[in-house]
């Protein structure tokens, strides 16, 4: 007595399903990724047989072949790249000038310390023995001068404009009207200071 209804359900019910499995956004999407290549497009053969969005991307395969060995230059003439310019082209400016001569008088003053700590530790003999052998030797008053000033100018740059690296990491004097008028105090602090210590 309840087989017409139930055959009846279970057409209704068979059908809805299969409207639903047709139409489900989540198959759907489903499909069309089962349809895509390893890259994410969609390959021939499965989005040729399949109900899925095809792509205008299509993958072909193809075997490798080993690219034609060309030297660096070569190369970037061939692909018209353009060279990088060499330092020397560009004008020096003062910030850059003074950051080597800072790098050069720490190496001179790196060289002072080595060798009175040298000369302290493996000389017979003290310092002051040392600067009466010099003494000896009767140079005449500008050769002494002139000593006294290479000798300390090295110190002198380098501890003046060291207290302006050290602003400028603190972040002060970094426009470009400050920095080059402290580049020129550094040279005047320099030149009064050494010629004190090639006075005295």
């Amino acid at each position: 007595m309840f087989s017409v209804p139930l055959r009846l359900q279970s057409r209704t019910t068979l059908a809805s399903f299969g409207f639903y499995v047709k139409n489900c956004p989540v198959l759907n999407l489903i499909r069309a990724a089962s349809a895509e290549g390893p890259c994410g497009c969609f390959d021939k053969g499965a989005a040729s047989g399949s109900s899925g969005p095809k792509s205008k991307h299509q993958i072909t395969y193809q075997p490798y072949r080993m690219p034609e060995f060309k030297p660096h230059d070569k190369k970037n003439m061939d692909l018209n790249r353009p060279m990088s310019p060499h330092l020397l082209i560009y004008a020096p400016t003062e910030p850059a000038m003074t950051s080597i001569v800072e790098r050069i008088t720490g190496v001179i003053l790196t060289f002072y310390a080595i060798l009175l700590s040298c000369g302290t530790l493996f000389l017979s003999n003290g310092v002051e023995t040392y600067v009466s052998i010099i003494q000896s030797l009767d140079l005449s008053r500008p050769m002494i001068f002139l000593i006294k000033l290479s000798l300390g100018a090295p110190f002198a740059f380098h501890y003046f404009n060291g207290i302006r690296f050290c602003l400028w990491n603190a972040g002060k004097m970094l426009a470009m009207k400050d920095v080059q008028d402290s580049a020129k105090k550094v040279y005047i602090g320099t030149a009064v200071l050494s010629l004190l210590f090639a006075i005295l």
